[in-house]
């Protein structure tokens, strides 16, 4: 097959928006003698973190080669690297792109008229409910959505000669949290109630009527309020909200209907298209009481909560039983048993990457290798990657454990016929943080994409789940005793000075705190103690010898340490030392003293070094409380131990 699949990128298909345009692109594909590959994220791809890496693998899977056109949502999918890298591949295979809700060179491009609908919910507002004041509630500042339909607004009190003032433009990120910071801060600033709210959104505007009604106030009676997008849950809204919805149904034939005309060359055809939102004035404005039965939707929300719990307790006790395998293929197995769960899909494909599966010795003894393969081609080209389809699923059939290999390219075998059969696939990224195992393939009938999301959510983290989960139980028993011994280096070096093999700063509070914890101190004494003449040894007898003079100063005071003492090498020519005492503390500053110059001076006769070893001092002794800050006393304890210092400095001058 060649030129006859169109590949429709998008991130979190189930919203309204993407499934009404899904629904329009496949029937209109369908009419048309073409297919459609549905890739999709989980997540929209702004964080940039490792999940966000590993949603976006489910992109590099595309074969270009077999497309007739491409459908791309940028808004959706955010990530502006993943959008660029889309449109360039199409651009080089010279494939037609539309791109949905945005403006891009090179690419057929539908539009929105937000503007007009905002323009018209505004003048409604005026004009039929003789609205004089009023708050608007804008997306995200500086946002360009945001802005377009703030100005869009502004232009209709321009028109009729209302005066509005920044001040009433409260900034509600077009989500539920911040919008209802945003109307704290309305109440907080004691502005009287408007004759309307215009909510930038369905979301905004929902959580608007909740606030107004926490306070008392009734929605249209006391105050009116509109949104904009027509969302789903906007149906379950009491009231029912003044709304404006796109006309999803004729993007999505549009989006269709451009590809076919530039792949037949038709001249002339247009590559920009505006469509119209459609304004329901409705019951937050008082124009139209719907009919609304609390109890059928209440029912209905229940009904979709239990399938959807029943479905994820399933997943639960599927992610149970195939985490408990050794290896790949008794992990498959297990998902036999849960086949119920699947039965509402037409076909199911599992398909890994063979460098994830290396270590299951069971499994690459069984898989039908390709022949031919070279070790540079996926260097060379990443959609030449060997993969392996393990598992397949067809309705009405028991599942097989098929282990046969192919180019990532392909995408499936045999996935010509594959969707001569279904029409459409969806493709879903099996990934956990950025280390990617495969993708999912499934056949999904487009106008049960709203119902079936979740599930099909709930079970490819599973699958990607119970994936790692068996992949790294069999490195595991290998590598224990190495991670055992390189997390005991990685620990001593972490509170270790590498010199002196003396706690380092880390490892002194660490000891301390340990101590604290363990028995009951009431006072301590906090030392600061400083290497004398370190620079004059290394200036004129060279690193080694200071090094030799830093070692020796850590030993001293290393040996001086018991079970209610510390000591700890803070870098260069710096050290600390602690004791903590249980009873107040008598002449345990000369004591200490004394003992570490009885230990200097034993330190130099020992050698017959032309130069000698020294320490200037400084000692704090306090109270020990579970506030007491020992950065301060040892602050303290620097200013005496500089102090003392440079009266060693004097007297040798």
């Amino acid at each position: 097959m060649n030129k006859g699949v169109i590949a429709v990128c998008i991130v979190r298909m189930d919203e309204n928006v993407q499934t009404d345009s899904i629904k329009a692109i496949t029937q209109r594909a369908e009419e048309q003698g073409l297919y459609v590959e549905i890739y999709n994220s989980f997540v929209e791809l702004h964080k940039h973190d490792l999940h966000d890496k590993g949603e976006e693998s489910v992109y590099d899977i595309i074969d270009y080669k077999h497309l007739s056109g491409i459908i791309l949502f940028p808004e959706k999918i955010k990530s502006e690297a993943i959008n660029e890298k889309i449109i360039r591949n199409a651009k080089a295979y010279n494939i037609p792109v539309v791109t949905i809700d945005r403006t891009v060179d090179d690419a057929i491009s539908i539009n929105y008229d937000y503007n007009g609908a905002m323009q018209e919910i505004t003048e409604h507002l005026i004009t039929e409910h003789n609205c004089k004041d009023f708050v608007v509630m804008a997306g995200v500042k500086d946002n360009r959505f945001s802005d377009d339909r703030v100005n869009a607004i502004r232009s209709i009190f321009v028109r009729y000669g209302i005066d509005f003032s920044d001040d009433n433009i409260y900034y509600g990120d077009f989500w539920e949290a911040p919008c209802r910071k945003a109307m704290t801060k309305f109440w907080e600033s004691g502005k009287k109630l408007p004759d309307a709210f215009i909510a930038l959104n369905d979301t905004m505007a929902i959580t608007i009527c909740d606030e107004l009604a926490r306070r008392g106030y009734s929605v249209p009676n006391d105050v009116i309020v509109t949104g904009f997008d027509g969302i789903a849950l906007e149906k379950y809204a009491v009231p029912r909200l003044t709304t404006a919805e796109t006309d999803l149904v004729r993007s999505g034939y549009l989006a269709v209907d451009a590809i076919v005309s530039h792949n037949r060359g038709a001249k002339n055809t247009m590559n920009k298209f505006l469509v119209p939102f459609h304004t329901r004035f409705s019951e937050s404005c008082g124009c139209k009481n719907l009919a609304h039965s609390a109890n059928s939707q209440l029912q209905e929300l229940y009904i979709q909560n239990v399938v959807l719990r029943n479905y994820y307790d399933v997943m639960q006790d599927m992610v149970v039983s195939m985490t408990s395998c050794m290896s790949l293929l008794r992990m498959i197995k297990e998902m036999d048993e849960f086949i119920s769960a699947f039965d509402h899909y037409s076909e199911m494909y599992i398909c890994l990457r063979r460098d994830e599966i290396d270590d299951d010795v069971e499994m690459m003894k069984k898989v039908e290798w390709l022949e031919g393969v070279r070790e540079n081609d996926e260097a060379r080209n990443p959609l030449d990657r060997q993969m392996v389809l393990i598992w397949e699923y067809h309705k009405g059939e028991e599942p097989t454990t098929p282990l046969k290999a192919f180019r990532m390219r392909e995408q499936i075998p045999y996935r010509d016929s594959v969707l001569d059969e279904v029409k459409n696939l969806v493709y879903l990224p099996l990934h956990v943080q950025d280390k990617v195992f495969g993708y999912l393939a499934v056949g999904v009938m487009p106008h049960r994409i709203d119902y079936e999301y979740y599930e099909l959510y709930f079970f490819t983290r599973s699958l990607s789940q119970s994936i790692a989960s068996v992949l790294q139980t069999q490195k595991i028993s290998s590598v224990n005793d190495k991670l055992s011994k390189a997390n005991e280096k990685l620990e001593k070096l972490y509170i270790t000075d590498p010199l002196t093999e003396v706690n380092n700063r880390r490892g002194f509070y660490r000891e301390l705190d340990k101590k604290r914890n363990i028995e009951k101190y009431n006072y301590v004494m906090i030392v600061s103690v400083d290497l004398d003449g370190l620079k004059r040894i290394n200036d004129n007898y060279g690193h080694i010898e200071g090094d030799k003079a830093i070692i020796a100063m850590a030993t001293i005071l290393r040996d001086m340490t018991d079970g209610d003492s510390v000591c700890a090498r803070f870098g260069g020519d710096e050290y600390a030392y602690c004791k903590l005492f249980r009873e107040e503390p008598e002449g345990e500053e000369v004591k200490f003293k004394t003992e570490l110059n009885e230990r200097i001076d034993q330190y130099n006769k020992s050698r017959d070094d032309i130069y000698s070893v020294g320490a200037s001092t400084g000692v704090e002794i306090a109270r020990l409380t579970p506030t007491t800050k020992l950065d301060e006393l040892l602050k303290k304890a620097d200013a005496k131990m500089y102090a003392e210092k440079e009266r060693h400095h004097k007297g040798r001058r």
